[in-house]
């Protein structure tokens, strides 16, 4: 059964979407700004909370794609006249109540016919995701606490998405939910702790958005979603990192920590790498000594603290295997001599070596084995190298050697018989 706050909203969206079309001189045409009295007047005004509406209009997206004032608070935005431009009649409101801002931005943004003629590439379903978020369950209960449309978009200097200034653009997107979710004492109304944002900075994710500039790294909107915001459930977890991270997921529907954990109710990938403070992944983490992920749920000699055990091992020999031939291969590299088949081998172990460390969401031996296997071949191939690289160094210093001998020898055999002719 659809919960009765779902219902609710969402007829505020369709009662919305079905508003007679907009009075003339409130919308204009599509990439031009409109006469509107109101801005003119608003800049002139002391208050700030009255000027600067005016003043942020001037880079919002509604106002230069032809979108007055009056678009959204009514009254006539033509009329030099105050109380003719403020007319009741004509649907003036002043301060638009939270509980108002889904309803009144999707009477426009979910009319198909509408955007099609300003901005065709945004879904018009937004509102209805919105009506069933924590956010708008929350708000059609009446807590005008809540994120609304505003709340991250802003009212009056409204930006596109893909704008960098934005504060839904990605590298902006955890300061504008931490606007709300950093503030522990807000949150601790709704039983969160208020350290998500502290811990996602402190995330493999977070650096490679903001050190990287990888856009492409996974922010709150990312995992949680946007309109529709709602945490991750038990069951959904793998399958919201799994848009990234598809190879580990799949691997980890192998495995038998699937079912072992959804029978206790753990998630998926959260329960060994954590939610918000994602950190790199590390070899040592695999085992049960103290500190290793593994440890949490098995001892040493148990059945799965046995395989981790192994596959720990086997990590660790191939890491070894690949430091030792690096190394050896740099000192032949620093000799003079030009490794490159031997960089390769190294290239294609650190290869099988990622390959490796991906088969540990498997949880089984025999396919990790396989890949370990990959790289102690490469390595032994490099290292191959190097020793035929040592060999032919020790020769031409051999040769140099015997070289000079014959050089030196040579001259004192010319200085003696110079000698001996001056005498």
């Amino acid at each position: 059964m659809i919960p009765r706050a779902v219902l609710a909203l969402a007829c505020l969206a369709v009662a919305a979407t079905g508003l007679a079309a907009p009075r003339p001189g409130t919308v204009g045409p599509p990439g031009k700004a409109a006469v509107d009295t109101c801005l003119d007047c608003h800049r002139s005004l002391d208050e700030t909370r009255l000027s600067q509406p005016a003043e942020q209009a001037a880079t919002d997206i509604h106002r230069l794609q032809g979108i007055t004032c009056a678009g959204c608070h009514g009254g006539d935005p033509r009329a030099e006249d105050p109380e003719a431009a403020m007319n009741p009649a004509l649907g003036f409101v002043g301060a638009i109540a939270p509980t108002a801002v889904p309803a009144l931005c999707s009477s426009c943004h979910s009319d198909p016919s509408f955007m099609l003629r300003y901005a065709p590439n945004i879904p018009t379903d937004q509102a209805a995701q919105y009506a069933t978020s924590r956010h708008g369950l929350a708000l059609a209960k009446g807590d005008t606490r809540v994120a609304t449309c505003t709340s991250c978009h802003g009212a009056h200097g409204v930006l596109p998405a893909d704008d960098a200034r934005s504060p839904v653009y990605p590298s902006r997107i955890v300061a504008t939910c931490g606007r709300c979710h950093a503030d522990a004492a807000l949150m601790r109304a709704y039983g969160i702790s208020g350290n998500e944002v502290a811990d996602y900075q402190q995330s493999v994710h977070y650096a490679a958005l903001t050190q990287k500039n990888d856009l492409s790294a996974p922010t709150c909107n990312d995992c949680h979603g946007s309109h529709g915001a709602t945490p991750p459930g038990v069951s959904s977890v793998s399958n919201v990192c799994g848009t990234c991270h598809l190879t580990q997921r799949e691997l980890f529907d192998l495995s038998p920590h699937k079912e072992a954990f959804a029978s206790i109710e753990q998630p998926a990938c959260e329960t060994c790498h954590g939610n918000h403070a994602v950190h790199t992944p590390d070899d040592t983490w695999i085992g049960v000594g103290k500190d290793q992920v593994c440890g949490n749920c098995h001892v040493a000699d148990d059945p799965g603290g046995q395989v981790a055990a192994q596959l720990a091992a086997r990590l660790t020999g191939a890491n070894s295997a690949i430091a030792a031939t690096r190394e050896r291969v740099a000192r032949a590299e620093r000799a003079g001599m030009l490794m490159d088949e031997a960089l390769v081998q190294l290239e294609e172990a650190h290869q099988a070596l990622v390959l490796a460390r991906n088969q540990v969401h498997a949880a089984a031996l025999a396919p990790l084995a396989r890949e370990t296997g990959s790289v102690l071949a490469a390595a032994a191939k490099a290292d191959r190298l190097a020793q035929a690289a040592e060999d032919e160094i020790r020769f031409r210093r051999t040769g140099l050697a015997v070289s000079l001998v014959v050089i030196l020898l040579a001259a004192v055999a010319l200085l003696l018989k110079t000698r001996s002719l001056e005498r």
